[in-house]
């Protein structure tokens, strides 16, 4: 948003480049807590909770890495103008399948609804997120 020439960066942008960006990277530690693993993963932002949510196969290593440890980063792909998001600290926890943000998550990628019918899902919550676009980045306080 520009207002006099100065751009203002909010939740609604915040909420609209998570939702343009299919695909997040996120990081969590090893199991052992030694180092930082990446995975992409489809992301749904739920303004009602401020949260990223994603799944992944309960098999899957980041299962066991976020059950190691809750903390997380994660960044958007670029969108549109080279618009993203990044967050250099969150938690993440499992949340029920049947939970309002899952539903969010279900409505944004149906596609993958056999595959999110056998999966985990997370919640990525976050108190700040920085926000870049049109080339200037801003730090958004994130709240429910």
């Amino acid at each position: 948003m520009i207002i006099g020439g100065i751009f203002l960066t909010d939740q609604t942008d915040l909420a609209r480049i998570i939702n343009s960006a299919a695909h997040l990277a996120v990081a969590t530690l090893t199991t052992d807590g030694q180092a930082p693993d990446v995975r992409v993963v489809l992301g749904a932002y739920d303004p009602a909770t401020a949260q990223v949510i994603f799944v992944s196969s309960p098999q899957a290593e980041k299962v066991a890495e976020i059950a190691a440890h809750t903390q997380a980063a994660f960044a958007t792909a670029p969108v549109g103008q080279g618009e993203f998001v990044r967050v250099r600290q969150a938690t993440v926890q499992s949340i029920p399948a049947s939970s309002a943000p899952a539903a969010v998550y279900n409505q944004k990628f149906p596609q993958s609804g056999q595959y999110a019918a056998a999966a985990t899902y997370f919640a990525l919550s976050f108190q700040q997120a920085e926000v870049t676009t049109g080339g200037t980045t801003t730090t958004v306080q994130v709240e429910a």
